[in-house]
């Protein structure tokens, strides 16, 4: 049974984490084409901190966070989380009942229109709208993406997070990746360069990363084709050549 009240940490202006007040408010009644999501697991995402200590200034000395179209999205209270996981527990108007019970995770983008593949407005849920700091949140059905695999716990989900792998994602469709083609990602050791690495691998692409070589045996299990010294610039060219027998690389994924 889905309680009339529930625990959220809310946000209630810019500073430090004494803006954070755990608090009862209202459980969300989920609207047309919103899903009802009881949340299991919220990462903490750096951008929350950063809008909530005001660095996204859109003045000079000014705390305040980004604004869309002159107008500021972030209105308090607010509850923060972004990168929500969790199971439906109730569906709005035109959502087929079934989903009731899925387990999924959230592509936080809040979305102009109707296309996808990049958010031209870059505002996200736990933002310009109510996030997974809480036990209940509505979201859109169509953007609360099935998530099956039972060898990954609620925790684990949570912690992918959509930032790095939408920002990869963007990357690859804005650079009309296909399979065979060669990607080299530099800063390939980081959360959207081990991003691109694997969804390059799931699209049929090869990735060759550039990093220190301390990190070159996490990056080959990850799925790299090589990982060339960015320690070592002067003999790059060569490398390059070596590595991919002398083939050209078809887009460069450059994250430094």
């Amino acid at each position: 049974m889905i309680p009339n009240t529930m625990k959220a940490m809310v946000l209630t202006g810019h500073g430090d984490v004494d803006k954070l007040e755990y608090k009862d408010v209202p459980v969300p009644a989920p609207g047309a084409g919103q899903v009802l999501v009881q949340v299991t697991a919220t990462a903490k995402n750096n951008t929350d901190r950063k809008a909530r200590e005001g660095l996204y200034p859109t003045k000079k000395g000014e705390m305040t966070s980004f604004q869309m179209g002159g107008k500021p999205t972030l209105v308090f209270p607010r509850i923060q989380g972004a990168d929500i996981a969790g199971r439906v527990v109730a569906v709005g108007d035109g959502v087929d009942e079934s989903r009731i019970g899925e387990r999924g995770l959230l592509d936080f983008n809040i979305y102009a229109n109707d296309r996808r593949d990049i958010n031209l407005t870059p505002d996200y849920y736990g933002h310009g709208a109510d996030g997974g700091y809480a036990e209940y949140v509505a979201l859109p059905a169509d953007q609360f993406h099935h998530i099956p695999n039972a060898e990954l716990a609620d925790a684990e989900v949570a912690s992918m997070g959509m930032c790095s792998y939408q920002t990869a994602m963007h990357m690859l469709t804005s650079a009309n990746i296909k399979a065979g083609e060669r990607v080299l990602v530099t800063g390939a050791s980081g959360g959207v360069g081990t991003a691109l690495i694997q969804l390059c691998r799931i699209m049929g692409a090869i990735p060759y990363a550039l990093s220190k070589q301390d990190k070159a045996a996490a990056l080959l299990e990850l799925g790299a084709e090589a990982v060339l010294d960015r320690s070592d610039m002067d003999s790059f060219v060569d490398r390059v050549k070596a590595e991919t027998g002398g083939k050209p690389i078809d887009a460069v994924m450059d994250l430094v």
